[in-house]
């Protein structure tokens, strides 16, 4: 009796590691992708050679063809009162069907913007305001 006991609890215990290994490998709440560099009149900043920590950032959203569900646009817009100020805007959209979290910043810096989507949408949003300036440059990270 005491054996049957034994292989059941084994059992069990080798079952719940399972499940936890596999939510340890799932993207949890407060983790976000990798950021993505682009910009508006100059080129996005280059690529870093070296790679960071594998398992560091979760994975971004992906088609079932395996295209990104995000993709960020930059563009300008001289404000009608005054046209020496440019209004610094990203088009976000979502091809994807599920909700997603964005979060936009100016690159290397930590003023930042978050865009909710949910699924199939496309946003307009201001990243900012610069006097005369239609170049930008800007990071963009999906947050789960």
């Amino acid at each position: 009796m005491a054996q049957i006991w034994l292989a059941v609890g084994l059992s069990v215990a080798v079952q719940l590691a399972c499940i936890g290994l596999a939510v340890a490998q799932a993207p949890t709440f407060g983790q976000k992708t990798a950021p993505i560099a682009g910009g508006m009149g100059i080129a996005a900043k280059p690529a870093n050679p070296f790679l960071g920590m594998s398992g560091t950032y979760a994975p971004t959203h992906k088609t079932p063809d395996g295209r990104a569900c995000i993709a960020v646009t930059p563009m300008t817009h001289p404000q009608i009162i005054n046209p020496k100020i440019i209004d610094q805007i990203v088009l976000v959209n979502n091809i994807c069907g599920q909700s997603i979290k964005v979060q936009i910043c100016y690159a290397g810096s930590t003023d930042c913007i978050i865009v909710p989507l949910t699924g199939y949408q496309r946003v307009q949003r201001i990243l900012g305001v610069a006097s005369g300036s239609t170049v930008f440059r800007y990071e963009y990270s999906e947050l789960y």
